[in-house]
């Protein structure tokens, strides 16, 4: 098992691949296991592709304290640091495209490029739909994979994929989450906010986002591409919040496009 120590909290990590580092980070109540065989291969197939289970997920620590978003982001220039990695290529999805935005703000020197998947710059920055006011209020409760699988999927994406939504269940079954863990992380994502500090994001910048995406509107991609400065908008027809693995060949080959250009350094 491959594990660091970021401010005396144990956090695991894979890496697969060869080539410039790319991190990826997943989002709430998922680990590294959620990385779908296809995208981690299509990943590392052209990058050194690096996972992590944030604090408090799969084989990670579960601090005695709460904590935020940027204190996930210090875990990931942490592993930066174990790794001996100047720079990267960071892509977050969900609350790890918060965690990647925090990182970009936090360590500009340290990233090249950065990709922002179904996430945004603040949940109350955008109006809710309806599906998610019910899931903030709890009126929806998640007790199953397959609760999750329709909070990433519209409903004929799963009828039409009955193979991969069973092989996606085994996946989310691996170290499922703990409820004081989710009940920080639904702390942590409903209360971060980089609206104001996203123009000094100073890095090359692709925001993907899913047109039917209801637990982030595409609103809230609108608006990270907008205020981050030359930020590259890709917004995917008919996909739900799990737009990288329901448009994964367009979404690999429009991320092989915009990370061609390698740092002149490497």
């Amino acid at each position: 098992m491959a594990m660091f120590t970021s401010n005396g909290i144990p956090i695991y990590y894979e890496t697969e691949g060869k080539g410039f580092p790319l991190i990826g980070i997943q989002g709430k109540d998922s680990n590294l296991d959620w990385w779908h065989p296809a995208t981690r291969n299509a990943l590392a197939d052209k990058y050194r592709f690096i996972m992590l289970d944030n604090r408090g997920t799969g084989r990670s620590g579960h601090p005695a304290e709460e904590y935020g978003i940027a204190d996930m982001a210090t875990d990931v220039v942490g592993l930066m640091d174990e790794l001996q990695i100047e720079k990267a290529y960071v892509l977050g999805q969900s609350m790890g495209g918060m965690i990647a935005q925090e990182v970009a703000l936090q360590n500009p020197n340290r990233v090249e490029k950065l990709v922002l998947v179904c996430t945004t710059p603040g949940v109350a920055r955008a109006a809710f739909s309806s599906q998610m006011l019910e899931l903030i209020s709890g009126k929806v409760v998640l007790s199953s994979p397959q609760d999750s699988l329709r909070l990433l999927f519209p409903e004929w994406f799963i009828r039409d994929n009955p193979a991969l939504m069973e092989q996606l269940t085994k996946l989310m079954q691996r170290y499922p989450i703990d409820q004081r863990t989710a009940s920080i992380h639904d702390v942590a994502y409903q209360s971060f906010d980089s609206y104001d500090r996203l123009p000094a994001i100073s890095v090359p910048t692709l925001v993907i986002h899913g047109e039917a995406d209801w637990i982030f509107t595409p609103a809230h991609a609108e608006i990270l591409a907008q205020r981050i400065p030359d930020a590259q908008l890709l917004m995917v027809p008919d996909a739900g919040h799990g737009v990288f693995l329901q448009a994964h060949e367009r979404i690999i080959e429009r991320l092989a496009r915009f990370l061609t250009v390698l740092p002149l350094d490497f």
